[in-house]
């Protein structure tokens, strides 16, 4: 066992400090006028709660009221952050920027590890595409609730997909991997149904368990997620006699996905439509009363494809491709699809070549399209943004290094093409 950890471990170090070097780098030659923090979310949202939570003010907005309408997750580390600063007597900005670093390099260590048990030392080609992938880095350049949210993230699926490939049964890992994927929902409620198709997976791919182990293993990964999400649940409860699924932001998204090219802000510099696909944002943006929960939105929804079924066609088409290289505020989108193209061949050629190698392999990329499928249709329902889908991306690099090894008898280094 210790021969075997030994060079995983001093890999791993290698890894996590390679990972310093091009974060570190990337903000060293990042021009200074991208420098400064963009992120609204963060100056107008998670900050002033955090202030309030380390003043004793409790989870409030600025105006005085209870901030249930915000999952509590990044507020809470941020106010530990702050309240660390003033213990230590250091500025809070080193200690976000240490945080950000230290989130960026374990991520691509849970990266290597899973990729290195796959394919040996070319896994590591996963853990360099994603340390060197310009929108995780650009994600990186300012303190932003995506980055603890993908080291509990990849955190977790790390975990899960140990104990699923490597057919191991050990409850409690199950059961770490669904606090850890609960605490990624507490940071950003886009995961608060990633417990349920991590149990989809682990129900198809693990047919070697019997019904009760099955039932037990499924049981570990959602008991684990409520145990993460529940004090919130019941402190939420307690403030407003309703239940909240993590946060209230649900409809209020969802209405600004439809309206996204009308619905222009001082920050938007707006984006060529097809004329029937504006005119139907401008008839959904009138209708924004009738839009206010989600029921209502499904039936003006359905209203609208029952007399434009096309124009509706064409707003879900668009949607789905924003996805993958949409800025909120209309700027680089041009410049993000040219660089995310060649990105995109290596992960469908990756991904076939994985597919055809059957085993191990052709089960990792089924766990991987779940969990990507899962988020690229969270993202279709709110506003389609890359900052939403590119947390994932790093998964799907997992499924390059089939690229390099033709088949499951051929070797790199000495180490077996498939270690599954």
């Amino acid at each position: 066992m210790r021969t075997l950890f030994k060079p995983l471990f001093k890999s791993a170090v290698g890894i996590f400090t390679a990972a310093v070097l091009v974060t570190v780098g990337f903000w060293v030659v990042l021009p200074e006028r991208y420098q400064i923090n963009e992120s609204s979310d963060y100056r107008l949202i998670y900050e002033p709660i955090a202030r309030n939570i380390v003043e004793g003010r409790g989870y409030t907005h600025p105006r005085g009221i209870s901030a249930i309408r915000y999952a509590p997750g990044y507020p809470f580390v941020l106010a530990g952050f702050f309240k660390l600063a003033q213990l230590v007597n250091i500025s809070e900005n080193t200690l976000l920027s240490l945080l950000i670093l230290l989130c960026m390099c374990l991520t691509s260590v849970f990266i290597f590890v899973i990729a290195n048990s796959a394919w040996g030392l070319a896994g590591s080609i996963a853990s360099l595409l994603w340390m060197t992938y310009p929108f995780a880095l650009w994600l990186a350049k300012q303190p932003n609730s995506e980055i603890p949210f993908m080291l509990f993230l990849y955190g977790g699926v790390c975990l899960f997909l140990y104990c699923v490939l490597k057919k191991n049964d050990r409850f409690f890992f199950y059961f770490i991997a669904g606090v850890l994927i609960g605490c990624a929902m507490l940071i950003r409620p886009i995961a608060i149904g990633l417990g349920i198709v991590m149990a989809a997976a682990l129900l198809v791919l693990r047919r070697d368990m019997g019904p009760r182990l099955k039932a037990l293993s499924v049981s570990a990964v959602l008991l684990g997620n409520a145990a993460a999400i529940l004090p919130w649940e019941i402190w939420v409860y307690s403030k407003t006699d309703q239940v909240v699924m993590i946060s209230s932001t649900g409809g209020s998204a969802m209405h600004g996905g439809l309206v996204f090219g009308v619905e222009l802000r001082d920050f938007r510099q707006g984006i060529k439509l097809p004329e029937d696909v504006k005119a139907l944002m401008q008839d959904l943006h009138a209708r924004g009363d009738e839009m206010s929960s989600i029921p209502g939105i499904a039936q003006v929804l359905m209203e609208e494809a029952q007399v434009r079924p096309l124009a509706v066609a064409k707003l879900a088409g668009l949607k789905l491709a924003r996805s993958w290289y949409a800025t909120d505020s209309n700027r680089f989108e041009t410049q993000i699809m040219l660089i995310q193209i060649p990105y995109l061949f290596l992960i469908v050629f990756g991904t076939w070549c994985a597919w055809k190698q059957g085993g191990g392999a052709r089960e990792l990329t089924i766990c991987v399209w779940l969990i990507v499928l899962y988020f690229w249709g969270m993202t279709f329902l709110v506003v389609s943004l890359l900052r939403y889908t590119a947390p994932v991306v790093g998964l799907l690099f997992l499924l390059v290094p089939a690229l390099f090894l033709s088949g499951k008898g051929n070797t790199i280094s000495g180490l077996p093409a498939n270690r599954f």
